[in-house]
């Protein structure tokens, strides 16, 4: 192999990772930005034609329609949220495409109805690249276990930040 294909091969490599440290960036902006309940962040994430299905809520065929639900759980006072986000496969389908699988483990707090939840699930994610920046696409979430509990007492130190 030449010198300049060794080259042409290693810049591939390097661009490849780049790309999916990138995918992985965007997928934890978005989570970080849910649980500092920061709506425009999460919108920012978003491609504007993305299809967001998760169990249990209704199916969103736009970014503006999640961002309906999203702002108003963002609203919603004495509700707390952790996602965990953990395992990426990232795949590079494509020069401006990928697919992400993830899997995560979710715990919050409401304490209007005095319940704390814990959930693990899976996402199914694409992403598209577009003015040489990634968006999530689309995400499908699918829930491996939900545990619901009433809480005793909730304390709270201070709001998310």
């Amino acid at each position: 192999m030449s010198h300049a294909a060794t080259l042409d091969r290693l810049e591939a490599r390097i661009a490849a990772l780049q790309d999916i440290e990138a995918i992985e960036a965007l997928k934890s902006r978005y989570w970080r930005a849910l649980d500092r309940k920061r709506p425009d962040d999460v919108q920012d994430c978003l491609a504007p034609d993305a299809s967001i299905d998760f169990e249990g809520l209704p199916r969103y065929e736009s970014r503006e329609a999640f961002m309906q639900m999203a702002r108003q759980a963002a609203t919603a006072p004495g509700t707390f949220g952790m996602h965990h986000g953990q395992n990426p496969r990232i795949t590079l389908t494509g020069e401006n495409t990928a697919e992400g699988e993830w899997d995560i483990f979710y715990h919050g707090i409401d304490t209007q109805a005095g319940t704390l939840t814990q959930m693990a699930g899976a996402y199914h994610d694409t992403y598209r690249r577009e003015n040489n920046r990634w968006w999530i696409a689309t995400m499908q979430m699918r829930i491996k276990s939900l545990h619901v509990q009433r809480a005793a007492k909730t304390l709270i130190f201070g709001e998310a930040k």
